[in-house]
């Protein structure tokens, strides 16, 4: 099967830039002024379709019964995209679980995520269709051959299984050719900024192996002082790569082998005091040292072959792994110990995917899918805490996880006739997971005085049924319309850092989700406007949550549990627009309104300050919204010049469910530019990145240390500048 491609847009004229935003609202009534233009002009000014591989197959994004999000090479290239954290600033709905570390990816979406490391993904993040079960790695992706990201919002526990409960994201490279493409970069900045970028492909062997290579380098000093130690904090440092190789030996078989690794020794930053000595935003006082250095590698090999021209067989195979050693966390960036942790992290994984795909008539074709997957993880986590302000306690735990998941899953496309389609799935899954934890009391030079925990062997097996129904209506050749129902279901199992031997034996049941969804996607004015609107309800229940000491059972628990707190709801709307206001000038939209609460969450103490019912999730805006416009025209002298800019509104949030005043984080508005001159003859180009043009001091994260009486606050980045020359061989 060929692979999916996203079309760069044309060169296009215009002959002036409009205001942000505003410009592009005043600008729509232009689009129905096309009618005299010529069919080559017509073709110029149309927006490009999109072509995603969400449903295991390619599909029109504009005909596909989903809501996706789909950002393209070129828009990650004009944001400077280098994070996940960055495609808030692209899709509507799509918030983070923004720590001080970088390497991090707490993804979520429609209001649910996973909000501890520690604990499988609700938001499932894929690379090339393998999975990484969790957001421990899965931050750093600014690979020059991504070819494009699909955000799928919603429960995908059909095609995409358990731990996708509040959605997808899939991070697709490009795959190479026999067409010969190489370019190198290198960029300077502000905070001592650094960059290097690079990206060769072409053939071994023409029209039987090609292959390629990507790199990218990222440097900067830190954004803050440690005014304790004097180092700086907020520092970056980041190596990655991928190479691939692509063996089309027939015209019936394709077979691509990918490896890439990562070397990060950028600090885990920390949160800086806001109530307490004389300091900047970003700033710390923390005693730890918050060097981190984390390592990540990857193959992937996916062999496809046509068994006729109805039927293909697939085959997904994937190992992958990461160490964060040392990864240091600090809370409340004090002089004294509050809650600190010296941890160590290991993951391995082993996944295996088949799929079969074809067509049994004009109007059915069908996806089938065998998966198995082994994930180990083991964390050591050393750490230290105080409830008085002067003794201190300090202990260490060793959490290992084994976790074996197996499903078999099948998807029906069937066409009634030019305008009717139905979507029928079911994914039967089975997940086991074999825990051991250990636990010690320290002495001052963190030798073992007692061991408190010593469990080995304990099992938690879980299965279910996650079924997908969908209807969907071609309206008129440009609007296209369907509701589905969708369940979907995230793994429960252990605790992943048991202090006693009843918390080490109690394991959480999965949380599961049901969704129903409407949707509207149209393209209009010659389709040069995109506009898709989508409706949502979500009902969670066996909610998952960390609680302190909770009554399961009738049993008290003493010590923090992950364990099945409530049932939560969340519902609301997305819009996304897509237009070419004129020729050469694009301008894109994302809107989210969101409504969140929990209609049940356990009461501990049966205090009415531990009664959440009623609260709103944690890290669940009211609403989400980005704007940006693009133009593009030649030069005098035979170059092209493009300007771009965008803006991001995200309201007012909590970052805890208890929905406390000090955990508030307030709303934010960030404004990005930048610009790209390509000199005459197309192989150098000037380029300029600015981000957080007007050097905001947003806050992404509080917490509160009542120990202290300390609020402390997690910040985003400060105006960065970046300036790169890049050429084209």
């Amino acid at each position: 099967m060929k692979p999916s491609t996203i079309r760069n847009h044309p060169p296009l004229r215009h002959k002036r830039l409009p205001v942000l935003i505003q410009a592009g609202l005043l600008a729509l009534p232009a689009l129905a002024h096309a009618q005299g233009t010529s069919a080559g002009d017509e073709a110029r000014e149309e927006l490009e379709v999109v072509t995603i591989t969400a449903e295991r197959r390619e599909t029109e994004l504009q005909k596909t019964p989903l809501s996706v999000g789909a950002i393209s090479q070129a828009e990650l290239e004009k944001s400077g995209f280098n994070h996940l954290f960055d495609i808030e600033k692209n899709v509507a709905g799509v918030t983070f679980y923004k720590g001080a570390s970088n390497q991090q990816s707490n993804i979520i979406i429609r209001g649910v995520g996973t909000l501890n490391m520690g604990y499988t993904s609700a938001v499932g993040v894929y690379v090339d269709d393998v999975p990484l079960i969790r957001a421990g790695a899965a931050g750093q992706w600014d690979l020059p051959d991504v070819e494009r990201i699909e955000v799928l919002r919603g429960p995908q526990g059909t095609l995409y299984g358990q731990n996708s409960s509040a959605g997808a994201v899939r991070i697709i490279s490009i795959d190479p050719t026999d067409e010969k493409v190489g370019w190198v970069s290198a960029g300077v900045g502000n905070h001592e900024t650094y960059e290097t970028r690079g990206y060769f492909a072409g053939p071994l062997k023409e029209g039987v192996l090609a292959a390629s290579l990507a790199f990218s380098h990222r440097e900067h000093e830190g954004f803050g002082k440690n005014r304790t130690t004097g180092d700086e904090v907020y520092s970056a440092d980041v190596t990655q790569a991928r190479v691939k190789f692509r063996l089309t030996p027939s015209d019936d078989l394709d077979a691509v082998l990918s490896i890439d690794s990562l070397l990060d020794k950028s600090d885990n930053g920390t949160k800086s005091p806001v109530n307490w000595g004389a300091r900047e935003p970003r700033d710390t006082y923390s005693l730890m040292d918050l060097d981190g250095r984390l390592e990540r590698n990857g193959l992937n090999l996916r062999i496809t072959k046509e068994l006729n021209d109805h039927t293909s067989l697939r085959s997904i195979t994937g190992w992958r792994h990461w160490m964060h050693d040392p990864s240091r966390m600090e809370h409340g960036g004090l002089p004294r110990v509050s809650q600190d942790a010296d941890q160590t992290w290991r993951q391995r994984i082993f996944y295996q995917e088949f799929q079969l795909l074809g067509d049994l008539s004009e109007q059915l074709s069908y996806t089938t899918g065998l998966v198995f997957s082994r994930e180990y993880l083991h964390n050591d986590n050393i750490s230290k805490t105080s409830t008085d302000g002067v003794t201190i306690n300090r202990s260490r735990r060793i959490t290992v996880f084994d976790t074996d998941d197996h499903a078999l899953y099948g998807q029906i496309d069937y066409r009634f006739d030019d305008q009717w389609t139905l979507t029928a799935g079911a994914r039967y899954w089975y997940s086991e997971q074999e825990y051991d934890a250990y636990a010690w009391r320290l002495d001052a030079n963190l030798d073992p005085i007692t061991q408190t925990v010593g469990v080995e062997g304990l099992k938690k097996r879980s299965e279910g049924v996650t079924p997908r129904l969908t209807l969907g209506y071609q309206w008129t050749p440009d609007v296209f319309v369907y509701g589905s129902y969708t369940e979907g279901a995230k793994f429960g199992g252990h605790n992943r850092s048991a202090g006693t031997p009843q918390t080490a034996t109690v394991a959480a049941e999965p949380e599961e989700v049901s969704a129903y969804e409407l949707g509207i996607k149209s393209s209009l004015f010659n389709r040069r406007l995109q506009v898709n609107a989508t409706l949502f309800h979500n009902k969670y229940t066996d909610y998952l949550s960390t609680v302190a000491n909770p009554t399961l059972g009738g049993v008290l628990y003493e010590g923090t549990v992950l364990t099945n707190a409530g049932e939560a709801v969340t519902y609301g709307t997305e819009v996304e627009v897509r237009a070419r206001l004129a020729r050469g000038l694009d301008w894109n939209l994302s809107f989210a309104y969101l409504k969140s609460e929990f209609e049940d969450f356990l009461n501990p103490s049966g205090s009415a300050a531990g009664d959440y019912t009623g609260n709103e999730l944690p890290f669940a805006p009211k609403i989400t919204a980005a704007s940006g416009l693009t133009y593009t025209f030649p030069t005098a002298n035979g170059g092209e010049l493009s300007l771009f800019g965008s803006v991001q509104y995200i309201s007012e949030q909590w970052s805890d469910p208890a929905n406390t005043v000090p955990h508030k984080v307030p709303s934010r508005t960030n404004w990005d530019v930048g610009a790209d001159y390509r000199f005459p003859g197309g192989q150098w180009t000037a380029g300029l990145r600015v981000r957080n043009l007007f050097d905001k001091d947003h806050v992404l994260q509080k917490t509160y240390t009542p120990l202290y009486g300390i609020e402390a606050n997690a910040y985003d980045i400060p105006r960065t500048i970046v300036a790169s020359l890049r050429y084209d061989f």
